[in-house]
């Protein structure tokens, strides 16, 4: 229903209420508890279907990448206000959430939206070891960058 309204807020709401009753919902020795674990992982999956098809297409970049910092941005076509959510993996595994909310003006000159779409990690000292196998990710499913750093 949300999604037929075009309710891209509620759905975010809904999302996190989810979330944090799942995240309750720690003792699995029990039938019942498990049962609604199994119910909230369902109504996360319908969640997050209904936001990614609201959300629409996405655009973006990797600008840098390297052991001082990996930078770029990211927006919505269609909801150029929401911000991206970054997740960027090393050799496969998930080391970094970050959100495409900082200002750049060369973003607001070229009109991606209010320029609050860019994102920076500073990756941990010591961890972008090459070779390395670089993942960047926006909203969890367009690959900004996929690459093995030599």
């Amino acid at each position: 229903m949300y999604v037929k309204l075009g309710e891209l807020d509620t759905l975010e709401r809904m999302k996190e209420h989810r979330q944090g009753l799942l995240e309750q919902c720690v003792d699995t020795e029990h039938f019942s508890f498990d049962v609604t674990r199994s119910i909230y992982r369902s109504d996360l999956d319908v969640i997050e279907a209904g936001i990614e098809s609201l959300s629409g297409e996405i655009t973006g970049h990797v600008d840098a990448f390297n052991e001082n910092r990996i930078a770029g941005w990211a927006l919505y076509n269609q909801h150029p206000d929401k911000r991206v959510k970054i997740d960027i993996y090393f050799n496969g595994d998930h080391v970094a959430e970050v959100v495409a909310d900082q200002f750049r003006n060369d973003l607001l000159k070229l009109n991606k939206g209010d320029g609050h779409h860019a994102f920076v990690f500073v990756p941990p000292s010591g961890s972008f070891q090459p070779p390395l196998q670089l993942g960047v990710r926006a909203a969890n499913r367009k690959v900004l960058k996929a690459l093995t750093v030599e």
